[in-house]
């Protein structure tokens, strides 16, 4: 696969939980704000958002998270994937359905495409990215820089890893030997009180939730 393959732009995290109070709850207290959602789903949902991240919490099972964006097309983005190579994890397309496909990185990472929005969170520029494992660093930026991901700011000290932007997402790739999954990590500025070290809180649905010093 060698031609660009843009996301779109991107519009939550999407999260699966057993508990959707419970989940809503931790967020909330790590200073999430919680979203008007729309009635597009089956299942119970909530959407919350801090900074430029938005998570979608699904009270359903499913490959989570999800890197999940909106895309203006999705029949003809669906096929240009197809024609390209990417192996396509699932497809829900057609009259009456609400369109969407995904697809993983070479990390395993699962990426899906959504016809529309489902939630109407608001975002400001707070700083904090979505950070992603994988067992070869390079291997998965030359994949996401096929999805239209470009550079983006440097790493912070205490999280190495290589920052991205792919379709409004603030991404980073890490080594797994690093942290060994998914992380949403948030940059603190301490001034003469700096931050010295990480702290890593692991959320109800798996994502380790991490502050750093700036």
């Amino acid at each position: 696969m060698s031609e660009l393959l843009p996301l779109g732009r991107f519009h939550e995290i999407s999260l699966s939980t057993g508990d959707l109070a419970a989940s809503i709850g931790f967020w909330r207290e790590q200073g999430w704000t919680q979203a008007q959602v729309r009635p597009v789903w089956p299942h119970p949902y909530a959407a919350l958002s801090y900074g430029a991240l938005v998570i979608g919490l699904h009270e359903y099972r499913f490959p989570s998270p999800s890197v999940t964006c909106v895309h203006p097309d999705i029949a003809t983005a669906l096929e240009d994937h197809r024609d390209a190579g990417m192996v396509i994890a699932f497809a829900k397309t057609g009259p009456g359905l609400f369109n969407e496909f995904g697809f993983r990185d070479p990390a395993g990472q699962m990426v899906t495409l959504l016809e529309a929005d489902t939630h109407d969170a608001l975002r400001t520029t707070d700083r904090a990215f979505f950070s992603l494992p994988s067992p070869d660093p390079e291997l998965s930026l030359r994949f996401w820089g096929l999805l239209g991901a470009i550079p983006e700011g440097a790493a912070p000290e205490d999280w190495p890893c290589t920052r991205r932007t792919a379709g409004g997402l603030p991404l980073a790739i890490h080594h797994q030997d690093e942290h060994d999954g998914p992380a949403i990590v948030r940059t603190l500025s301490g001034g003469s009180a700096r931050v010295q070290a990480r702290t890593v809180l692991e959320s109800p649905e798996g994502v380790a939730w991490v502050t750093v010093g700036g």
